[in-house]
């Protein structure tokens, strides 16, 4: 049995607007729920599964997208997203050098 992904983001909440089973296509979108999503920090991918998130990137900073899974988050299963203030972006900090 394939366990289930739960990814994670830091400092946010986002939308589950869509979840189904097989692959994901183009015209899945026209299946998501824009109106009225769960908001949440953590939703699960199940094996075999797709899950589409919607979520405003309006908080300027480095976050962090994981798995919630303390095996996988080990293995590397996370990526860095970087929203820049347009206003004002010499007030935040690059990218550390040891990133990968």
């Amino acid at each position: 049995m394939t366990p289930q992904s739960r990814p994670h983001m830091d400092g946010y909440a986002f939308f589950v607007v869509g979840m189904d089973f097989g692959v994901w296509k183009e015209n899945s979108r026209s299946t998501y729920n824009k109106w009225d999503g769960v908001a949440r920090c953590t939703t699960q991918v199940f094996p075999g599964a797709w899950t589409a998130i919607l979520v405003s990137l309006d908080n300027a900073g480095i976050w962090n997208l994981r798995a919630e899974n303390l095996n996988s988050w080990y293995l590397g299963q996370e990526v860095y997203v970087q929203v820049v203030n347009p206003e004002n972006d010499n007030n935040e900090n690059s990218v550390p050098e040891n990133a990968i």
